[in-house]
């Protein structure tokens, strides 16, 4: 395949939005069909799917294929522990606002 078919098939490369359980994250990604071809039928190594022009963040693994379409694969990540996932969320603030208090000092 020489540069610009491979420059191609990296264009027309798409990834699903993510999804979850409580143990994963998922996402599968679509290859074109060209591809199907020289994709190794064996779950992929990091450096195997990236030299197929995958990019995506680091922790990804290739865990299968989708069965009735060969040029989809399918990736998942460990979620980061819960302890963990909670310290990294933005803190809370609670304000409290006091009401005015009352004028005692009443002309009647």
């Amino acid at each position: 395949m020489d540069q610009q078919a491979s420059i191609q098939h990296i264009q027309h490369i798409t990834y699903s939005t993510k999804y979850q359980d409580d143990t994963y994250e998922y996402r599968h990604v679509v290859l074109p069909s060209q591809l199907t071809a020289i994709v190794p039928r064996h779950l992929l190594a990091e450096h195997e799917w990236r030299s197929l022009g995958l990019q995506q963040s680091r922790g990804w693994i290739h865990y299968g294929f989708y069965a009735p379409e060969p040029n989809v694969l399918l990736f998942r990540r460990k979620l980061p522990p819960q302890q963990d996932a909670e310290a990294m969320a933005a803190p809370t603030i609670a304000v409290t606002i006091d009401a005015p208090a009352a004028n005692t000092n009443s002309r009647s």
